[in-house]
C-alpha cells in the first residue's frame, strides 16, 4: 500500500479521543481495568491497546493479545520483552476460537475486529466461555458504508457486507449467545474520511468474583 494513502487510513480511523486522554485510557476506564484485573485483546494487531493495558494492571494482572496471524504474535511477544512487560501472553487464535482459557478474564475488548468476523456465532459463545461471571466485554466497531465495500474481509455474512456491521446486528448476535447489554456509547470517537465508530458494552451474566 502506498504509503501516504496508508497513512491517511491510519487517520481516518483513529479517531479524536478526549484532550488529555488516549484512546487506551478510555477503553481502560469502560473495561473497568486495575491492579490485578486480567484483559484479553482480542484482534491485538501489533500490541498497542494490549501494552497500555499490561502497565495499568501491573505485574499482578495479565493481558492475553490474541492473533491470528504468527508474525502479529511475534511482533507483540517482543514489544512486550523490549518494554519489560512480563504479564502479556500472547495467544494463537481460530477462526472460530480464541484460544484463551477458560474463565481467564476479567474483561475483553475487540476493537474494530468485530465485523471481520466469519463465525461470529461461535466466537461469540468462546468468548463468553473465557470470560468470568460478571466480566465485561467492549466492542468498538463501525457501520457499514459503501465506499468503504473494497475492503470488506473475505468469507463474512451479509451483516458484515461494504466492511462493517451495523450496532444493533452486533449487539442481537451478542445477546443470542448470552451476553447481557449494559450500554451504548455512540459515537465512540469522530473519524475523519470514515465512519464514527460506536463502542457496545456487555457482560457476562452472574455476580462477579
Amino acid at each position: 500500500m502506498h504509503t501516504a494513502f496508508a497513512l491517511i487510513l491510519a487517520v481516518a480511523f483513529l479517531g479524536t479521543p478526549a484532550r488529555g486522554q488516549t484512546e487506551a485510557d478510555r477503553l481502560a476506564e469502560v473495561l473497568g481495568l486495575r491492579s490485578g484485573s486480567a484483559v484479553a485483546d482480542v484482534g491485538a494487531g501489533g500490541g498497542d491497546f494490549a501494552l497500555a493495558f499490561a502497565a495499568r494492571v501491573g505485574a499482578g494482572g495479565r493481558v492475553y493479545a490474541t492473533e491470528l496471524d504468527a508474525g502479529k504474535l511475534d511482533e507483540i511477544r517482543a514489544r512486550a520483552k523490549q518494554a519489560g512487560l512480563g504479564n502479556v501472553t500472547a495467544v494463537e487464535a481460530q477462526v472460530a476460537a480464541t484460544g484463551l482459557p477458560t474463565a481467564c478474564c476479567d474483561a475483553v475488548l475487540l476493537r474494530d475486529v468485530y465485523h471481520h468476523l466469519t463465525e461470529p456465532a461461535a466466537i461469540d459463545r468462546d468468548l463468553l466461555r473465557a470470560m468470568k461471571p460478571g466480566a465485561v466485554l467492549v466492542v468498538v466497531d463501525f457501520p457499514p458504508t459503501w465506499y468503504l465495500r473494497p475492503f470488506t474481509p473475505a468469507g463474512v455474512g451479509a451483516e458484515r457486507a461494504h466492511h462493517g456491521i451495523e450496532r444493533e446486528a452486533a449487539l442481537a448476535e451478542l445477546l443470542a449467545a448470552g451476553f447481557e447489554r449494559v450500554r451504548v456509547i455512540e459515537p465512540w470517537s469522530v473519524r475523519w474520511l470514515a465512519p464514527d465508530p460506536y463502542a457496545l458494552v456487555v457482560r457476562k451474566p452472574g455476580a462477579a468474583p
